[in-house]
């Protein structure tokens, strides 16, 4: 009997291998969810749910050849999902005077202003720029420093997959911030 034919066959088991699975993989959820949703309420919000969506499917994703496979897009379905509420949340907000809007983009401008004088904003906007599959590579190796396996574990491709992806990943941030800084 396999491990996970053990977990399911035996429901307290099920809940040990599950608290354990998301130990392991926490870290990388939620570091995901932060550097895609920048909101650290709302990162933990879209963990919280994908973990309860995982729970409910929890013995049929245990059955799974990789079950972080599936607990990655679940993580990914979970962060659409939360920009997609966040946008029907900015459509549906009052009207704003025409002096409040003109204030708060003078704000915005100024606190732009202040960061761009620094290389962090440039690096930033050049890792917003990229392919999805590329940003998530550079945050989970680069921010969060996960190895390449489990990288290519969560994206269900191989090491070597990864460790091209993000090569041409930092190849294009090079490029982004050459061109930001007007150089050939």
């Amino acid at each position: 009997m396999t491990e996970s034919e053990w977990a399911v066959a035996h429901p307290s088991g099920l809940r040990l291998a599950f608290d354990a699975f998301c130990e392991t993989h926490e870290r990388a959820w939620i570091g995901i969810a932060r550097a895609r949703l920048r909101d650290d309420d709302a990162a933990r919000e879209a963990v919280k749910r994908m973990k309860d969506r995982l729970w409910r499917q929890w013995p049929r994703v245990l059955r799974e050849q990789v079950p972080a496979v599936r607990a990655w897009a679940f993580i990914k379905e979970e962060i659409g999902i939360a920009l997609a509420e966040r946008m029907v949340r900015a459509d549906e907000q009052p009207a704003v005077p025409d002096w409040v809007a003109v204030i708060r983009k003078a704000v915005e401008l100024a606190e732009d202003r202040a960061e761009a004088q620094g290389v962090h904003e440039a690096l930033f906007a050049a890792i917003r720029g990229l392919s999805e599959r590329r940003h998530d590579v550079v945050v989970l190796r680069y921010l969060l420093d996960l190895p390449y396996s489990t990288i290519a574990e969560y994206m269900d491709t191989t090491e070597a997959n990864i460790r091209s992806t993000a090569c041409q990943a930092l190849a294009r941030l090079a490029r982004a911030l050459r061109d930001e800084r007007g150089e050939w």
